[in-house]
């Protein structure tokens, strides 16, 4: 075969066959000697991991654990410290003789960490003898019990032991108690807190006392506790002995012999009345009823007495230990009381009984008597009074009616906080304004009839600056020609009608009473029922006080006629009468009175001026006057009681002329002006309701 044709023979392809397993040719897998070196190699690897990340912990006992746990997760000793990783360890050691210990520790990142524990000693216990005596312990303060005992469970460490037995000196010692569930053994010697002291009596079979114990018949030794002792000898017939010992502990000793001598009688005093004084034998004893022991076989010579009583005598001898019971009654001593009283049929009761005799003078016992006058009607009066037997005596009594009785009881005068000073008006019924033909008559001055009740204060003065500048230290009423208006003795000036009752307001706080006035839409209105604090006088008060000054207390329901002006009906007034429009108010006074001096520009200091029949000063003159009512010139009502004024008006009432008036009409006593605001010739005075029948 050619070349040729080797190459043009045809290749045909072969058939794929995967290859197959050989026979004896097994799966791959891990065999056990293989999975053992894994694991091993696994173990040391994580070994070698915690040997180099985990953490030393030293833990030591004090005293040496005997046996000790610590668990933890993945805790190997090594040495005598732990490789640990941090977290919690838990620690349980135990020693003989101490509380076992189970704690848990905190490991942190630390590389060294060291932990000591230290085990708490089991208590201890101690047992306690005294040999025969019985004694009582106590323990800290605690109290245990009598001898023998033991004390069990006490902690180790000092504890304070204190024993005591009657008859024995107190003991108190400090105990170490060694602890460790050990017992430990203290036997006690107590030392006696005793001496002996013998006793013996003249006569013999005396009975001795100590300390409220009987112990016995003399003669006797016994034993006594230590320190200052007081014993008593006593025997029936004689008189006790007591006799104050100072016992020393373990010594013996011998009380001198003890003579008793015969007892005391006694004596009871017993009088009718009561209270009266006694001696013997010129000896001052005291007031029966009284009981006394007297020595026996002895004359004693008792002398009874009392105030008012004749005296008694007796004498007495008493046996020994005989006892006697004296009941004297005293007669009195009288003497003579003329009763002088009105009305003549007041009832009279002596020491709380009703008297019914006509005569007017009573035989009376000579000692203090209580005398009461009474009648329908009448305020009653008690008086005590002593008769004389050797001198007559009158009591005199005028009883007052009740309504006298209450003004009694009201002080004519009242000092207030400042030196102010106001005085009692009585009640009157009077008669204000004046009649339409009267010369110098104004319209404005209607005539009424006013019943004024009740009786009331009403100020002696008016404020001055000094007292009303302690309220407002920045009112300025200025300067009225060349008179300075602020001099501190002048009356204030220049205030408004509210100003004056604001003032009226703060002095009754001032002084702790009510207020007289509550404010009401910027203004001030009255209370109702009348309080008990300062305010302005109303204008039928201050007419009564000022016009109907003279008129007697109790003419109830009298009108008094009085004169035009406060010095009559004439002009001029006499000189130095009031401050009013002289000469020296030429330029700002808008009349002058001719052929009058009253030598003051201004106004005067207050009270300067004679008072009137009441004891009030300048209700004529120096200033013009703030009153409570308002302004009004309705000629309604005609009559009236307590009257205060309208109940209506803008503006308020003043009265009373001023050291500016000078003209015949503002002189009268009618003269009425008004206003609301401050004025340089207006100022105010003080009035206040009385509590009849209370004493302010």
């Amino acid at each position: 075969m050619s070349p040729t044709d080797s190459i043009q023979e045809t290749l045909e392809p072969t058939p794929f066959e995967a290859p197959k397993q050989q026979a004896g040719v097994k799966n791959s897998r891990l065999s056990p000697r293989r999975l053992a070196t894994l694991l091993i190699a696994a173990l040391i690897g994580i070994t070698a991991w915690h040997l180099f990340t985990a953490k030393a912990v030293l833990i030591t006992f004090t005293p040496p654990a005997q046996t000790e746990s610590i668990s933890g997760w993945f805790t190997l000793p090594l040495g005598e410290r732990y490789l640990v990783r941090p977290g919690d360890l838990n620690v349980q050691a135990d020693t003989k003789g101490y509380f076992p210990i189970d704690t848990r520790l905190t490991i942190l990142s630390d590389a060294d960490q060291r932990f000591a524990l230290a085990f708490e000693k089991l208590p201890g216990h101690l047992r306690l003898t005294s040999g025969e005596i019985p004694a009582e312990v106590e323990i800290d303060g605690e109290p245990y019990g009598t001898t023998p005992l033991t004390a069990s469970n006490l902690s180790a460490g000092e504890h304070i032991v204190s024993i005591s037995a009657e008859w024995y000196v107190p003991l108190q010692m400090t105990v170490d108690i060694l602890g460790l569930d050990q017992s430990q053994d203290l036997a006690l010697d107590l030392e006696p807190a005793w001496g002996t002291m013998s006793f013996s009596s003249q006569p013999a079979g005396a009975r001795l006392i100590a300390d409220g114990e009987d112990l016995g018949l003399l003669p006797k030794t016994v034993r006594l506790l230590e320190g200052a002792r007081s014993v008593l000898i006593s025997k029936a017939g004689y008189q006790s002995q007591r006799l104050d010992l100072v016992i020393k502990r373990g010594t013996a000793a011998t009380s001198p012999e003890i003579t008793l001598v015969p007892a005391n009688g006694a004596v009871t005093l017993n009088s009718r009345p009561a209270g009266a004084l006694v001696t013997a034998n010129g000896v001052y004893l005291g007031v029966t009823p009284i009981q006394h022991s007297l020595s026996p076989n002895r004359n004693y010579d008792f002398l009874v007495s009392k105030s008012g009583f004749e005296p008694v005598a007796r004498s007495l001898q008493l046996e020994p230990t005989e006892t006697v019971t004296l009941n004297l009654t005293l007669v009195p001593r009288l003497g003579s009381v003329t009763f002088d009283i009105a009305p003549k049929q007041a009832n009279i009761s002596i020491n709380g009984i009703l008297q019914n005799t006509k005569s007017s003078t009573m035989r009376l016992p000579t000692t203090p008597q209580t005398i009461e006058i009474s009648q329908e009607g009448f305020a009653s009066i008690t008086q005590t009074i002593t008769p004389d037997a050797d001198f007559p005596k009158t009591l005199s009594i005028n009883l007052l009616t009740l309504a006298e009785a209450a003004l009694a009881q009201i002080p004519e005068t009242l000092d207030v906080k400042g030196g102010y000073r106001l005085q009692r008006i009585l009640p009157a019924t009077i008669e204000l304004g004046a009649a339409r033909r009267d010369r110098g008559g104004r319209s404005n001055e209607i005539q009424r009839l006013i019943t004024i009740t009740e009786p009331y204060y009403l100020g002696t003065t008016e404020v001055t600056n000094a007292q009303y500048q302690a309220f407002d230290a920045n009112h300025n009423p200025g300067v009225l020609g060349r008179t300075l208006l602020t001099a501190q003795a002048r009356p204030v000036v220049g205030v408004s009608w509210n100003q004056a009752v604001a003032f009226c307001n703060w002095l009754s706080d001032q002084t702790g009473l009510p207020r007289a006035y509550t404010s009401v839409n910027g203004g001030y209105e009255l209370i109702t029922p009348r309080t008990l604090g300062y305010r302005l006088p109303t204008e039928a008060e201050w007419s009564r006080a000022g016009r109907y000054a003279d008129i007697a207390a109790g003419a109830e329901g009298a009108i008094t006629s009085r004169s035009r002006f406060a010095w009559g009906d004439d002009l001029p007034p006499p000189n130095d009468f009031a401050n009013l429009a002289d000469e020296t108010a030429t330029g700002f006074a808008p009349n002058i009175i001719p052929n009058f001096k009253d030598r003051f520009r201004g106004p005067a200091p207050a009270g300067h001026f004679k008072a009137n029949a009441l004891g009030l000063f300048d209700l004529t003159g120096n200033v013009a006057e703030w009153m409570h009512d308002r302004f009004s010139t309705a000629r309604v009502p005609t009559n009236a009681i307590d009257w205060t004024g309208p109940s209506e008006g803008a503006v308020r009432v003043i009265r009373g002329s001023s050291f500016l008036s000078g003209s015949f009409s503002t002189l009268r006593w009618a003269y009425r002006d008004s206003g609301l605001e401050g004025r340089q010739d207006v100022g105010f005075r003080l009035a206040k309701s009385v509590a009849v029948g209370a004493v302010e």
